[in-house]
Formats: structure tokens, C-alpha cells, sequence
């Protein structure tokens, strides 16, 4: 199954990925096709280093 990113004008910020054969579905609702998909990789936060022993 192969799937699509589609964005809607009201929701430029949103953009969704769907299964390929539900695009009529989005389309008919207003949504479009995107020009290229959002960036999938996203960096880890940055974790706290515990406290080993007592430092205090």
C-alpha cells in the first residue's frame, strides 16, 4: 500500500498522509496533493545527564 502527503488551503500547516487509493475521498473534501513531503526524520531531544553519586 502506498501512500501520498495532501495538504488543504485552510490548514497549509497540516499536512497529512494518506493510502494512495483514498486521494478521491481527500480531494473531493478540498484537499490537494502536496508538492513534497514534510521532512520525516526529526531530531531526539536533548535528555538530562543523571546525577551520578552524591555531588552535593
Amino acid at each position: 500500500m502506498s501512500e501520498v502527503t495532501m495538504t488543504h488551503p485552510e490548514l497549509p500547516d497540516q499536512p497529512i498522509t494518506v493510502a494512495e487509493e483514498s486521494v478521491p475521498h481527500y480531494q473531493a473534501s478540498g484537499w490537494e496533493l502536496a508538492e513534497q513531503a514534510p521532512p520525516t526524520t526529526t531530531q531526539p531531544k536533548a535528555r538530562r545527564r543523571r546525577q551520578t553519586g552524591d555531588e552535593s
